[in-house]
This record gives C-alpha cells, structure tokens and sequence, in this order.
C-alpha cells in the first residue's frame, strides 16, 4: 500500500449514518463508514466528545487530514485503507448474495 496520500474535500458527511464520503487530491473518491470507530470508542475520548457534541457534520480539512473542532484527526491514509476495505467486503456480500 503507498502512503502519503491527502484529502482535498469532503464531498458529503452524514451524521445519522456516521459515513462522509471523501475526495483524495489524487481523484480517489470513496464513502467510509465510521460507525465503529464512534459507536465503539474504548478509552479514546475525543469520538465521545463528538457525539455527545453533536460534533460529527462539523468535520473539515486540515493539512490533508479529517478534523474536528475538538481537535480529533485521522489519518488520510487509515481513511483510504478503510474505504478500500469496505469496498471489497461489499463485493463480498454482493457475490454471496448472487
């Protein structure tokens, strides 16, 4: 997998479904579904933070990375891995469907 990669913008971000989808200034463009990294925060209390904010849609761009005003980023990298993955397990789902 390349590293390296940036976010140019989010492209839409849905706070009941906590999924945004995202553009990569490279073009790459995907939907990632963030569902288990708020639902299921462990010990990390900046997604809490969010939630109990209702701070999810005011996600923006900086340096590349997905922020929030409380200061929580994530990696554009882990981003792109994610979306990537969940891509493929769709199309899991899909064939096994068939």
């Amino acid at each position: 997998m390349k590293f390296g990669h940036r976010l140019k913008r989010i492209v839409s971000c849905d706070a009941e479904r906590l999924s945004m989808t995202l553009e990569f200034t490279d073009g790459f463009r995907g939907t990632v579904d963030l569902t288990s990294l708020f639902r299921k925060p462990g010990r990390r209390p900046l997604p809490l933070e969010i939630l109990r904010g209702q701070l999810f849609d005011r996600c923006f761009v900086e340096g590349g990375a997905l922020a929030w005003p409380n200061g929580y980023e994530l990696c554009p990298d882990a981003l792109r891995a994610a979306i990537v993955e969940q891509r493929r397990g769709r199309g899991r789902r899909r064939r096994r469907a068939a």
